[in-house]
């Protein structure tokens, strides 16, 4: 059995929901663990959509692996939120944010157009054919990323979130500390010039 991450794609954006439906009930050869639509709206921001049957999954909101990837399309926010509350979040997906050292990640995000959406999915496959022939007859596509893959780029993206939030940090401290300092020094220059006065 093999585990996967996956994003399926339709022309139509109505065939997901119906795809997300069917996939719940299918069985042969596949296993959904859990899935999500999300949307591209017209800034280019990527979300699971709010209301209606959208996600599938008894682990989709409490952190499951497409809850950490719906997350981390939403950036290094979305990516910290990603790990505890996974696809109930909502997170946003900035099209401009991608880094690309994440393959997979990109990869997913890049398959969605402006008004279209795309089913996320994880899966355990004995072989990859029972899922792509159910795909094709629906009229999608399915693009598979090994799940240790995906999960080695979302931590090493959480790492790189963590590390520029430290910088971050230590950049507005060093701020901080140098206005106090001219602060000072501005107090202590008025003083001396008011004693010259004197």
């Amino acid at each position: 059995m093999a585990e996967y991450a996956a994003a399926i794609t339709f022309p139509q954006n109505s065939t997901a929901y119906e795809a997300l439906s069917k996939l719940s009930a299918a069985t042969g050869g596949f296993e959904i663990r859990s899935a999500a639509i999300v949307e591209r709206d017209k800034d280019g921001h990527l979300h699971v959509p709010e209301g209606g049957d959208t996600t599938a999954g008894a682990g989709t909101a409490g952190g499951s692996l497409i809850g950490m990837l719906v997350g981390a399309l939403g950036g290094p926010v979305g990516m910290l939120l990603g790990w505890s509350a996974g696809a109930a979040s909502g997170a946003l997906y900035d099209a401009d944010r991608l880094d690309t050292g994440d393959e997979a990640i990109e990869q997913f995000g890049a398959l969605v157009p402006t008004g279209g959406n795309a089913l996320l999915a994880e899966t355990v496959e004995d072989t990859t054919e029972p899922l792509d022939r159910f795909v094709s007859e629906m009229g999608g596509t399915i693009v598979r990323r090994p799940t240790d893959e995906v999960v080695a780029e979302l931590e090493a993206q959480q790492a790189a979130a963590e590390e520029a939030e430290k910088a971050a940090r230590k950049a507005i401290r060093e701020q901080k500390k140098q206005e106090r300092k001219e602060t000072q020094q501005q107090r202590v220059d008025a003083l001396k010039a008011k004693f010259r006065k004197q």
